[in-house]
């Protein structure tokens, strides 16, 4: 929520403020990037090491690792490396689909992409929850969506200022409102931990009104 809030802030900014110039809503954004990037610092630090009994899960053991840290880390290299291209490859070609299909661009970045991309971790989500490990398919659910808002869009806005090319969180009426309720339902059907068919049905049934209305929307 916190995350929603930020990102909402220079839109609100911009919209209601009479001599607000895009310079502003830049600084604004550089801002706020570096507070959300302090909080996901601090957000790892009580995950890991001051609170990391309350993330524990129940019967969870440790086991010795299968393999030396600098094989990791290698391995985790090649594999952001190879994910890159193949993310490089879906953005092209769903934009050659965009343009047989007359698909709106808005439709493919908010809907399409983080569909497809984030397959395996949906599907990894449904598995676990089918087997009533509920934490756990909210921990994958909502941990993706927190890493993405409170890392991932304040550190691609650092960058951005780095090489010389202006990036804001000024976004329209529809994406703001949007993210907005998504976190909304979202919380409340996490906050207690438990979930059930008609809690899921109407998950989906948010997500598709919000994919017609973005299909509509462009």
């Amino acid at each position: 929520l916190l995350a929603v809030i930020a990102l909402i802030i220079p839109t609100v900014f911009h919209a209601s403020a009479t001599n607000s110039s895009d310079d502003s809503v830049l600084q604004l954004s550089r801002i706020v990037s570096l507070i959300l990037l302090a909080i996901y610092g601090l957000f790892l630090l009580f995950q890991l090491k001051t609170h990391a009994s309350l993330f524990a899960t129940d019967g969870a053991h440790h086991e010795s690792p299968s393999m030396e840290k600098r094989d990791a880390v290698i391995l985790l290299v090649v594999a952001t490396i190879l994910v890159s291209f193949m993310a490089e490859i879906l953005v092209h070609s769903l934009e050659d689909a965009a343009e047989e299909l007359h698909i709106p661009h808005l439709f493919i970045g908010i809907i399409l992409l983080p569909l497809f991309g984030n397959a395996a971790e949906h599907f990894t989500a449904v598995t676990v929850a089918g087997k009533n490990k509920m934490d756990l398919s909210f921990a994958i659910s909502v941990g993706s969506s927190t890493q993405i808002a409170v890392f991932i869009a304040p550190l691609i806005v650092l960058v951005s200022w780095a090489i010389g090319v202006p990036l804001t969180f000024e976004f329209g009426l529809l994406e703001t409102t949007s993210a907005f309720l998504a976190v909304l339902i979202a919380n409340t059907v996490a906050v207690d931990g438990k979930s059930n068919w008609l809690e899921g049905a109407m998950l989906l049934a948010t997500y598709a009104v919000l994919a017609v209305a973005f299909l509509m929307y462009g």
